[in-house]
């Protein structure tokens, strides 16, 4: 019921007395449209894990009795035409339809002159005359998509536009104004989208979710946004975009790191941000943070996303690079763990050592054991220190004037003295190069 013999009077020869004949001609893909489609165990038409992703449609062009859609039943059932790669059609789509080896296959959805990523009407639909409603609703009900045999669970309130591609001139080859390069795009019905590409001659890649339905590129206001570039920067890659504050939509000019961003008049700038870190750092000599950060144009990876989550549910993690690493937040930053934080550096800072380029002079951390030791040693002393009286050595008084009263809060002191030293907390001693 896919492929099938058929005739036209476009195609005839003449015959016996020059009687004319319809040739016959063998039709591989018939243009069809989806009538049922099973998504899973629960959907109408399923018949076992094999039946997954098959549908249930009618030819436009076949050579058995007419059906309608309500009558069509498991011989009109189609199995996905390629093995691993399947755009799966919803109710109404037109598909292509074909018969292989006994075995009937589609290909779909088809794509129209409304060239619509989310949804494109059969255009060879005749109305049946008669509707029957599936969904048991009385004839009165009967709504346009209904009629039509659409599912009224698709959602078609916003009809996402087809990606595009404009020309770059920083970033192109050539000098042709109107002119770039194609790229290969797979597109959700919903605004999310891959886009495997180039500019010029350097390739990218592009993983885009929850684009704007009015949007026909990737954005970094997308929901979410994975970008691997191998040539430019992100600012050329992705120019100003609109940011959703919560409140009210504001536009950023070109991506900046959110810990340093901006958006609202009435928030403070943050004055702990990266760029400023990273700037004082002696190594980058004061450079300005554009260049150190938002200018880099070799290859690189962009996670940009409302919330990013990196979780080894079994093993280790490991974060590692051939120069720095920074971390910034605008509000605050924790590290918990349930058994040991350890940090293992040549030399550890609580502040900025070098603020605005110009190098502080930073106070010494005490070490814990030595400052007791010292301490205990002191307290020695004192304890053991004695007043002379006619010659004869006497305890030291207190303020209360009683002979060995400092020895005696001494002796209080020292059965403290240890309580100092954190049980949790340790320090690096210092060792002699």
């Amino acid at each position: 019921m896919g492929s099938i013999f058929t005739t036209t009077s476009e195609n005839q020869i003449k015959g016996f007395a020059g009687k004319r004949h319809d040739v016959p001609f063998y039709l591989q893909f018939v243009a069809g449209y989806v009538v049922e489609v099973v998504h899973s165990e629960e959907s109408k038409n399923y018949g076992g894990p094999n039946t997954i992703n098959s549908i249930i449609a009618l030819p436009h062009h076949t050579d058995k009795l007419y059906k309608k859609r309500a009558s069509a039943s498991d011989e009109y059932r189609y199995f996905p035409l390629l093995r691993g790669i399947n755009d799966v059609p919803s109710k109404g789509d037109p598909v292509l339809l074909c018969t292989i080896n006994k075995i009937q296959y589609y290909l779909g959805p088809l794509n129209t002159t409304k060239n619509s990523p989310t949804f494109n009407e059969d255009t060879a639909y005749t109305k049946e005359l008669i509707v029957k409603n599936l969904s048991g609703l009385g004839a009165g009900n009967v709504t346009s998509r209904l009629e039509r045999g659409e599912s009224p669970n698709f959602n078609k309130n916003r009809m996402y536009n087809r990606m595009s591609k404009s020309r770059k001139v920083a970033l192109d080859y050539g000098d042709y104004v109107n002119e770039t390069t194609g790229d290969m795009l797979l597109e959700g019905r919903h605004g999310n989208s891959i886009r495997i590409g180039s500019r010029s001659n350097n390739p990218y890649l592009f993983i885009s979710n929850q684009r704007n339905a009015g949007n026909s590129i990737e954005t970094l206001g997308d929901g979410s946004l994975i970008s691997i570039t191998s040539l430019g920067t992100l600012r050329q890659h992705f120019p100003e975009y609109i940011f959703y504050t919560g409140a009210d939509y504001k536009p950023v000019k070109g991506f900046t790191l959110a810990s340093d961003l901006t958006i609202d008049t009435n928030e403070t700038p943050p004055s702990k941000t990266i760029g400023n870190l990273v700037t004082s750092l002696p190594e980058n000599g004061g450079e300005n943070t554009d260049n150190l950060i938002y200018n880099y144009i070799g290859n690189q990876m962009l996670l940009h996303s409302d919330r990013i989550i990196l979780n080894s549910k079994t093993e280790n993690m490991f974060l590692s690079s051939n120069n720095d690493i920074h971390i910034g937040a605008k509000r605050n930053l924790t590290i918990s763990t349930n058994k040991k934080l350890i940090i293992d550096s040549e030399q550890i800072f609580l502040g900025n050592p070098t603020p605005g380029g110009q190098e502080t002079k930073m106070e010494s951390m005490v070490l814990g054991t030595t400052l007791l030791e010292l301490l205990k040693e002191t307290l020695a002393v004192i304890k053991n220190s004695q007043g002379i009286c006619q010659g004869a050595p006497i305890p030291l008084a207190d303020d209360t004037g009683a002979p060995g009263g400092v020895n005696a809060k001494i002796t209080q002191i020292e059965q403290k003295i240890d309580q100092i030293l954190s049980t949790k907390h340790f320090i690096e001693p210092n060792v002699e190069e």
